[in-house]
């Protein structure tokens, strides 16, 4: 794809890890030391255009990476994608499949700045929202 971070020749330059039909970089920006992106060579925007060997792979590599992550730098790991095709590429954000595997640990700088805030944003689910929720996803 044409003006795709991820699809240029020089994205090869950052591999940690290539396979078949996926690869593995550092991310720059990131959010903490350690911060992977898993990324399909194909462009796709979404996880339901994966086929289902490109989605083993990226799977095995999240595992596998997560796995280094736990033994070689903290304690937990935050494992995210997102779709958000309503937002222009920019230098955080690319319109092109990716995971993000994010080393955490208990009190870790996103806890203190981000994740104290989250927790205003949940609520109890009610058995009314439940059912309507339900309701539309198999209409």
């Amino acid at each position: 794809m044409k003006n795709c971070a991820f699809c240029g020749d020089e994205i090869r330059n950052r591999y940690i890890q290539e396979e078949k039909f996926s690869f593995v970089i550092l991310s720059n920006p990131r959010v903490v030391p350690g911060h992977l992106l898993i990324i399909p060579k194909r462009h796709v925007q979404k996880f339901a255009e994966l086929t289902p060997t490109e989605t083993l792979e990226m799977i095995n590599l999240l595992g596998f990476y997560q796995e280094k992550i736990l033994s070689k730098f903290s304690k937990g790991t935050e494992i995210r994608q997102n779709y958000r095709p309503y937002k222009k590429d920019s230098k955080i954000h690319v319109n092109h499949f990716h995971f993000h595997i994010i080393p955490r640990e208990e009190a870790d700088e996103l806890e203190k700045k981000l994740d104290i805030h989250k927790r205003l944003f949940y609520k109890e689910l009610s058995d009314k929202e439940r059912e309507k929720i339900v309701k539309k996803l198999f209409d």
